[in-house]
């Protein structure tokens, strides 16, 4: 998979410097659509993170997918095939970060441990880019965000 430029720039930074990224940025007024992650940050979270996500059934994670009534799935990407798995909706919130607007990521109950307390809050970090953080709303995770890109597909 090509490195997108906004990715180059971000796997740069430090963990700790995404919040304050994220707080200089505006939320979108909606998302809808098919939206291509991209893993960011540091080396070893862009090592990590894929791998964690096997453990926790989104092995393969490669993007959302977006409906305008605000419900969502997770596409995974098995082989040559996109599957659709763990249901998600999507609303405007106010940001655990800054307490700003931010579109944010919720997964109903019947998703399996643990996406019923993670929460992805997402804000645009240019025309077609979401800059997205992970929040696990337990234990020591839980001030821990952990960035992601979302790209809009044509």
């Amino acid at each position: 998979m090509q490195i997108s430029p906004q990715a180059t720039h971000l796997n740069h930074q430090s963990l700790g410097s995404f919040k304050a990224l994220f707080a200089t940025l505006e939320a979108p007024t909606s998302v809808q659509g098919v939206y291509r992650a991209e893993f960011v940050g540091p080396a070893w979270l862009r090592w990590i993170a894929p791998k964690g996500l096997w453990l926790l059934g989104l092995g393969g994670w490669c993007g959302k997918d977006f409906a305008a009534d605000g419900t969502g799935i997770n596409l995974l990407r098995r082989g040559d095939m996109v599957i659709r798995r763990f249901p998600i909706r999507v609303a405007l919130v106010v940001s655990r970060v800054d307490g700003r607007p931010c579109q944010a990521v919720t997964y109903p109950e019947i998703n399996p441990w643990p996406w019923p307390r993670v929460t992805d809050e997402l804000r645009q970090l240019d025309e077609r880019t979401l800059l997205g953080l992970t929040f696990f709303k337990m234990g020591p995770l839980a001030r821990l965000p952990l960035p992601f890109l979302l790209h809009q597909e044509p």
